[in-house]
């Protein structure tokens, strides 16, 4: 009885472990997420916030921010299956050198001026498109 509860004990502490393992794991992968494509979430939720009521706009971004975070974490899940922790730990790893934080710093600026680039272009088309669309 003693060795059943023994290994039930030693099954149960390598569980737990693994388990934190895990969260370790999926903390530094939405850490990454959050540092990345954070700021950007904000930048395609501001025409959101604009189409609520004013009265209701703060209400309407704090369960937006909380809806945000069960997204951080299914985003954490499609990351982790295509990187190691370790893979992880050395991103994360670069996003802290002076480049890397410059690289997160230009990212929404650079996200907003590529969708204004964006834009532009699918105007262009429009005369393409017409062309092969007859």
């Amino acid at each position: 009885m003693r060795k059943l509860v023994c290994l039930f004990v030693m099954a149960f502490v390598g569980l737990s472990l693994s388990a934190q393992e895990n969260d370790s794991f999926e903390e530094k992968t939405i850490k990454l997420i959050k540092m990345t494509a954070g700021q950007q979430f904000e930048i395609m939720m501001d025409p959101l916030v604009k189409m609520v009521p004013q009265e209701n706009q703060e209400a309407f971004k704090k369960e937006l921010a909380e809806s945000t975070n069960d997204l951080y974490s299914k985003m954490a899940k499609i990351y982790m299956e295509s990187f190691t922790e370790a893979e992880l730990d050395k991103i994360l790893d670069f996003y802290a050198t002076p480049v890397g934080k410059k690289l997160v710093a230009e990212t929404p600026t650079l996200t907003k001026k590529g969708m204004e680039l964006g834009q532009t272009w699918g105007m262009e088309l429009q005369p393409l498109m017409a062309k092969y669309s007859k």
